[in-house]
């Protein structure tokens, strides 16, 4: 009977600790899920707003070129 006990009571204290492991996991996993959608954002922001910079430099500097060439 006493070893029966024991056991329970060794089943209850890892189910518990399951439990809590299961919850640890959750939390952490949605922090970092969230904290990559982030950064995964800003890189895409980062990315479009050097695209834009990039076509207006190479208008501008088309239009340069073309000002020079055509002066003469």
């Amino acid at each position: 009977m006493r070893a029966e006990l024991i056991q329970e009571l060794q089943l209850l204290q890892n189910s518990r600790a399951n439990k809590f492991t299961d919850d640890l996991t959750d939390r952490l996993k949605s922090s970092v899920d969230l904290v990559t959608e982030k950064v995964n954002s800003s890189m895409s922001k980062r990315g479009n707003m050097l695209m834009l910079l990039e076509r207006r430099f190479n208008f501008s500097a088309l239009k340069k070129i073309k000002t020079r060439f055509l002066k003469f």
